[in-house]
């Protein structure tokens, strides 16, 4: 019973690593695809570490997250800039990846296959947030309120999310706080501000492709 069961643990490690590795396919809405490509791999502990990219749209590099395989089946979840969810089997020969991928705007079929070895791009750590630049931020971008969310996780390290004037919320995907200057990256939009606190304002620029911009966030 003993062997069988090393064998059970063996044969269920090695459908889990066989979800490593570059993969490319498409979302497939009516009349239209999304190509993206996505990078899993285990990181030095063991944990699932994965970054995901919707081809020809801003959302380059977005780190997945809540990856969790059971069998032949993954779910992992990416903002892209809405958090989407996916859930998928893996073929018989480990090639190919098919499901379903699921947001607020309904659902669709999504496929990838394997093209290669992980190329999985993580963000820069977040620091510790001070606790001066700990609220909630505001700042005028092209005439609409943004706004600007800094807190601490459990691990004392920032966490930040932008909100748009329609209500979209774009979680930071590093925030890194030294000597005073804050900059924030939102891979979610190939987005980063870099600021200066000054009393009650983070005074700094957003960039974001070729666009820049000047942003002043207030204390709301």
């Amino acid at each position: 019973m003993r062997v069988f069961a090393i064998a059970a643990m063996l044969a269920t490690t090695a459908m889990a690593e066989s979800f490593s590795g570059h993969w490319e396919g498409a979302i497939q809405i009516p009349e239209h695809e999304f190509a993206i490509s996505v990078d899993m791999a285990k990181d030095a502990a063991g944990a699932w570490i994965g970054s995901m990219s919707v081809l020809k749209s801003s959302s380059i590099d977005v780190p997945v997250a809540r990856i969790a395989v059971e069998g032949k089946t993954i779910r992992f979840s990416a903002n892209l800039p809405e958090e989407a969810l996916f859930e998928g089997a893996l073929s018989d020969d480990d090639r190919v990846v098919s499901g379903k991928a699921s947001s607020r705007q309904g659902d669709a079929p999504f496929r990838m296959e394997r093209k290669g070895e992980a190329e999985v791009k993580i963000p820069p750590a977040s620091t510790a947030l001070p606790r001066e630049f700990a609220g909630e931020w505001e700042a005028s971008l092209a005439g609409k309120i943004l706004k600007m969310k800094l807190a601490a996780g459990d691990d004392g390290k920032a966490r930040g999310v932008l909100i748009t004037g329609d209500g979209l919320e774009i979680p930071a995907s590093t925030v890194a706080i030294r000597a005073g200057e804050l900059r924030l990256e939102a891979r979610a939009v190939s987005g980063a501000f870099s600021g200066r606190l000054s009393e009650s304002e983070i005074a700094g620029e957003w960039v974001q492709g070729d666009q820049k911009l000047e942003l002043r966030f207030h204390r709301r």
